[in-house]
């Protein structure tokens, strides 16, 4: 599938390492749940995997693991192939152009399906309920989602219900988690420090559209996004959620 991305969406987040807040050692204390020996031959499938920072770190926890990592969006899938050369990955990390509403997989290919921070754009049950199907038996599915972490304030509810529905609380997702016939292991919050760092890299990509009118609705858009974390960031992060499919 084609779409016309505008330049100024990825001008917005140039040189940024992630497309959320995150880092590598939070990712990691969330993989550290999964209990695979990190010398097992696995298959691993990230899930939109943006720039490819993930996809890379899943590739050296997981040393001896093949790990697909796809995008909608060509610019991020040859973003992840320039990181494939750059770390002499490509005889076990393959790049793919797809849609997460219908990846190409076939049914019990990956011991390890992970997506971060993406999960919101086709909604937390249905992700979950698509993407079962990947997993062998006893397989593991790592997956972040903006949740509730702190009585959220009037302005959080107004603005998250606008934009995601499903944010709930890490109870809740638990529980949809448990329905959904997966066994839940364990989740890691993203701490509120990482989201300041993003944010500031992010409001010097968006000073720097300042003079583009196209991006005007755009820039507004992500600026309301900062400004509310920043009056409300007890409300909600991320959270990874680790699960097993039995």
């Amino acid at each position: 599938m084609n779409m016309e991305v505008p330049l100024y969406f990825y001008l917005a987040y140039k040189d940024l390492d992630r497309l959320s807040p995150g880092s590598d050692e939070t990712t990691l204390k969330a993989l550290d749940k999964v209990d695979f020996d990190t010398q097992s031959e696995l298959n691993i499938l990230d899930i939109a995997c943006g720039v490819g920072t993930s996809t890379i770190l899943l590739a050296n926890h997981f040393e001896n693991s093949t790990v697909e990592g796809f995008d909608l969006f060509r610019h991020y899938v040859d973003k992840l192939d320039e990181r494939i050369i750059e770390n002499n990955l490509s005889d076990r990390v393959f790049s793919h152009a797809m849609d997460m509403n219908d990846p190409d997989f076939a049914n019990e290919e990956f011991d390890i399906v992970f997506c971060e921070a993406a999960i919101d754009i086709i909604g937390f049950k249905k992700g979950l309920t698509q993407w079962r199907r990947l997993l062998k038996p006893n397989g593991y599915m790592v997956v972040s989602d903006i949740t509730w972490i702190g009585r959220p304030s009037s302005e959080s509810r107004k603005f998250w219900k606008d934009i995601y529905s499903e944010i709930d609380t890490i109870e809740n997702k638990i529980s949809q988690i448990s329905k959904l016939g997966f066994e839940f292991v364990d989740y890691v919050v993203v701490p509120k420090e990482e989201w300041i760092d993003y944010h500031k890299k992010l409001e010097r990509n968006l000073n720097s559209l300042s003079s583009d009118k196209s991006a005007g609705a755009f820039s507004k858009q992500i600026k309301k996004e900062i400004e509310t974390y920043r009056r409300n960031s007890d409300d909600y992060s991320y959270v990874f959620y680790v699960m097993k499919w039995c």
